[in-house]
């Protein structure tokens, strides 16, 4: 039997898109999938730290960042009415909230892992009533009594596992003291779940829903006045404060809450202990 080498016909490994065109056809489809895995990920990481006992959470809370600069009568008031929030949430006995007001002028509040409430001097001093400052610490709390603080930072953990895995470096490292803190990022979802259960803690404390929404328009100011203004909804996790305005009229109006009660006053001594902790802030007082 004779053997021949066949002639190969010419052009048989050119195809006929452009070579550029398959690269992007390519790294379109990679990236892609990656988003898709990153969000199976998040999702997995997110429900499987929900599973982590408050008592275990609380364990995670690096002590060394938290202090409070709230001098003894402002540490009691914010207690008292952190009382009333925690009542009306009806948070579990084992879901202890402990406040920290940082005396710096961050305007700025954020919950984190334990039931830790970090508050600062910022955006306290600006609140008008005593109203607003229960809309803060109830959507606050809310966010406790959801577990989106390690809800939150399982999903980052996760995400980052998988990125580690891709180009071989886990890096949870930065997961120490402060990268508990930046792991920190609720969903547009986890924001308007805690306005609502805000919204109806001031509406159980107070009777009525006025002033919760000067909280946000607080907001809106202070954005305009930083020249920062709002990120389009895309980009930002937090819904933007003109759906998140609408909607707590909507919930308003659905509940058939009042909008036409009085606010309450916050202390008179309140101005003074806002510079007490300013004052405590600078010297490094606690």
């Amino acid at each position: 039997m004779k053997y021949s080498n066949p002639r190969i016909p010419e052009g048989i490994n050119v195809g006929d898109r452009h070579p550029l065109r398959e690269l992007l056809t390519l790294t379109g489809g990679a990236l892609l999938a990656l988003v898709f895995l990153s969000l199976l990920m998040g999702q997995f990481g997110g429900r499987l730290a929900r599973l982590l006992p408050f008592e275990h959470e609380v364990a995670l809370v690096p002590v060394s960042m938290l202090r409070s600069d709230a001098g003894p009568e402002l540490q009691a008031y914010l207690g008292r009415l952190s009382t009333r929030v925690s009542e009306q949430l009806d948070l579990p006995p084992q879901m202890q909230i402990r406040l920290h007001l940082d005396g710096g002028d961050t305007f700025n509040a954020f919950a984190t892992l334990g039931g830790n409430i970090v508050l600062y001097r910022g955006l306290l001093e600006q609140l008008p009533h005593e109203n607003a400052l229960a809309m803060l610490l109830a959507h606050e709390l809310a966010h406790v009594r959801h577990r989106d603080p390690i809800v939150g930072i399982g999903q980052g953990v996760a995400i980052q596992a998988l990125m580690g895995l891709l180009i071989g470096d886990l890096g949870f490292a930065a997961l120490g003291s402060a990268g508990l803190y930046t792991q920190l990022h609720y969903t547009r979802e986890m924001e308007r779940a805690a306005d609502a259960a805000a919204l109806t803690t001031v509406r159980g404390i107070y009777g009525h829903v006025t002033g919760a929404e000067d909280l946000f328009r607080l907001m809106q100011v202070q954005r305009e006045r930083s020249g920062s203004g709002e990120m389009p909804a895309i980009f930002s996790s937090h819904p933007l404060d003109r759906e998140r305005l609408q909607a707590m009229a909507d919930l308003a109006r659905e509940q058939g809450w009042s909008g036409a009660g009085q606010t309450t006053p916050l202390p008179v001594a309140f101005d003074a202990w806002m510079k007490d902790a300013a004052s405590r802030a600078a010297s490094g007082e606690r």
